[in-house]
C-alpha cells in the first residue's frame, strides 16, 4: 500500500465514481480500475461496491478511508512545513460554498489568495444540500475550507467565524394583499403559500426551528435548492418566502417586510474542521476570509 493507491482509493471514495476519479487525478479510468484493484488484492478486501448508478465503499472502504485521509493530509502537512522555510505554498484547497448567495464575495476572496500563492491549486464544489451537506462534508474530510451558512454555536465539531449576516424577512410579489406591510408576526405566515429552500440549507432550518419552538405547523409549496429560484417563483406569484433584505433591496418586483417577532439572519461563514490537521494552503485561505469579512450586517 503507497501514498499513490490512498490518494486513487480516497478519490474514488470521495466522487463515487471511477471516471470521475479518473478526471480529478487526470489519469485515465482503467489506470484508477487497476489501482484500486491492486489495493484490494494487498489488503484482501473488496473496497466498493459497484452499482449502475454509483459506486459506494464497502464496510471495509469505509473503515480504510479516515486513515486513509488522514495519512494524505499527514503527506500534505510534511510538504507544507518545507515549503514554508522557503516562502511558498503548493498542493489543492478543497473548497465547498452556498451557490449563488453573494453577501460575501467568494470570487473576490479566491482571486486574492491566488494571487499571492499561485502555486495552490483550488477545486470548488457546490452544496446540493445546503449548509447540513458542506457541515457533513469537512468532517468526512470532503473539503479543507466551507462557505456556509451556521455560527460557532450550530456545529461544535467546527471552527466557524461568521463573515456577512442579513436580516432575514419575508418576501411577497408587488400587487399580494401583504404588498406594503412594514412588519408582520411570525405566527401570521404560517397559513401563506409559501416558497423555500429544500431542508439543510441554512434559512429553512432557521425557519423550521422557530415553528418546532412555537408549536406551528406550515406546509411549503415549492421547493428549491436555488436562490435565484426562490426570488424568480416569489416574483411570479407562486408564494412568498424568508430571503435575506440585501438579496431584494433594489428588486422592484418584490416587497420585503420585517418581522415583528423572530429575529433571524442568513449568515456567510467560513468554516473547518476542528478534529482534522489542516494543511497551510487551507489554514491561510480561512485566515484571508477573516481579515477579508465585510462589517457583519447588511
Amino acid at each position: 500500500m503507497d501514498r499513490r493507491q490512498l490518494e486513487v482509493f480516497a478519490a474514488v471514495a470521495r466522487t463515487g465514481s471511477f471516471t470521475r476519479a479518473a478526471a480529478e487525478l487526470h489519469l485515465v479510468q482503467s489506470a484508477v480500475s487497476a489501482t484500486v484493484a491492486a489495493l484490494e488484492t494487498d489488503l484482501g478486501e473488496r473496497l466498493f461496491e459497484r452499482t449502475t448508478r454509483r459506486v459506494q465503499p464497502t464496510a471495509a472502504g469505509r473503515a480504510l478511508l479516515p486513515h486513509a485521509t488522514g495519512i494524505l493530509d499527514s503527506f500534505q502537512s510534511a510538504r507544507d512545513v518545507v515549503e514554508a522555510v522557503g516562502g511558498g505554498l503548493s498542493g489543492t484547497v478543497r473548497i465547498g460554498y452556498m451557490t449563488n448567495v453573494t453577501l460575501f464575495d467568494i470570487p473576490a476572496l479566491l482571486g486574492r489568495f491566488t494571487a499571492d500563492h499561485p502555486g495552490v491549486a483550488l477545486r470548488l464544489t457546490p452544496a446540493p444540500t445546503g449548509t447540513a451537506g458542506l457541515a457533513e462534508g469537512l468532517l468526512a474530510g470532503d473539503f479543507d475550507v466551507a462557505f456556509l451558512s451556521a455560527t460557532a454555536a450550530d456545529h461544535p465539531r467546527l471552527d466557524v467565524h461568521v463573515l456577512a449576516e442579513s436580516p432575514l424577512g419575508l418576501a411577497v410579489p408587488r400587487g399580494h394583499e401583504l404588498d406594503g406591510r412594514r412588519r408582520i408576526r411570525f405566527a401570521d405566515t404560517v397559513g401563506l403559500r409559501s416558497v423555500d429552500f429544500i431542508r439543510g440549507f441554512g434559512s429553512r432550518e432557521l425557519v423550521e426551528v422557530e415553528l418546532r419552538r412555537r408549536g406551528l405547523r406550515r406546509e411549503v409549496q415549492f421547493e428549491t435548492s436555488d436562490m435565484n429560484d426562490v426570488l424568480a417563483l416569489i416574483r411570479n406569484g407562486l408564494g412568498v418566502g424568508f430571503v435575506p433584505r440585501y438579496l431584494v433591496d433594489d428588486d422592484a418586483a418584490v416587497h420585503w417586510i420585517a418581522l415583528q417577532d423572530a429575529s433571524f439572519a442568513l449568515r456567510v461563514s467560513v468554516a473547518t474542521a476542528r478534529e482534522r490537521p489542516l494543511g497551510a494552503a487551507a489554514a491561510r485561505l480561512a485566515e484571508l476570509a477573516q481579515t477579508s469579512a465585510p462589517t457583519v450586517g447588511i
